[in-house]
């Protein structure tokens, strides 16, 4: 883990939790989706199941991807990347050995287009019904896309589960269209360059440690240890 430069520390509240953790990510990253779920895993076996708080944020895998048609995953690839397709193939089923290794499904073809629109309609809900709700649409999006029970690239599913996380249809479909957020978007990209992330997933714990990528179980573990005992001599000493 890398320290922040601005060196803050986590929350004296006695009742907050001992540890906040923001992710930036994409919809259509697999590093992200084996990266959250070692981060689940090894608060589980920390034992801090409710003393973390997790926080999406908007992160583009790739920019540059067609916003109006989807290719499967590894046509895009091949195409996008110059990437060799068997090779392509390999990567995918060694992320799925990954996944299943966790106890989770991962299906290695998949949809593949620009996702502004579903980090549009994250932060309406965000700004609508705050962050815990705009996390937990885009957590629950994310996962039905590697399990192949979600296709984040039709609109009116995409813009069906916002209506279920409480925004307003029209909000939503305004969001999706780029008729409002995009500035929102575009913050939380170069928030996150200005730390140092090239890419996602990338963490921030406690505003005050980074770490980029998806780290091994153990890694998530002793950072979790390391950051809930500092948060404990924190708050004794305030």
């Amino acid at each position: 883990m890398t320290q922040t430069p601005e060196n803050r520390t986590a929350p004296s509240d006695p009742a907050a939790p001992l540890i906040t953790i923001d992710v930036w990510t994409d919809v259509v990253c697999p590093w992200c989706y084996i990266g959250e779920s070692r981060l689940h895993d090894a608060i589980e076996a920390e034992g801090l199941s409710d003393q973390v708080h997790v926080r999406a944020h908007s992160f583009e895998l790739d920019p540059t991807s067609p916003t109006d048609s989807a290719k499967d995953n590894i046509a895009h690839l091949v195409e996008a990347k110059g990437m060799d397709e068997a090779k392509v193939r390999e990567m995918e089923e060694q992320i799925q050995g990954m996944a299943q290794e966790m106890g989770r499904e991962y299906v290695t073809g998949r949809p593949m287009a620009n996702t502004r629109g579903v980090h549009r309609v994250m932060q309406a809900i965000g700004e609508a019904h705050g962050v815990d709700a705009a996390t937990e649409f885009f957590m629950q999006l994310q996962r039905g896309y590697f399990t192949g029970t979600a296709n984040p690239f039709e609109a009116d599913a995409v813009i069906a589960r916002a209506v279920e996380a409480g925004l307003d249809e029209q909000a939503a479909r305004a969001a999706h269209a780029g008729e409002t957020h995009d500035d929102k978007v575009e913050a939380e990209v170069r928030e996150a360059a200005s730390m140092g992330a090239r890419g996602v997933p990338f963490f921030l714990f406690n505003d005050k440690y980074t770490a980029p990528g998806a780290l091994p179980l153990e890694s998530f573990r002793q950072a979790l240890r390391q950051i809930a005992d500092e948060a404990r001599a924190e708050r004794a000493q305030a």
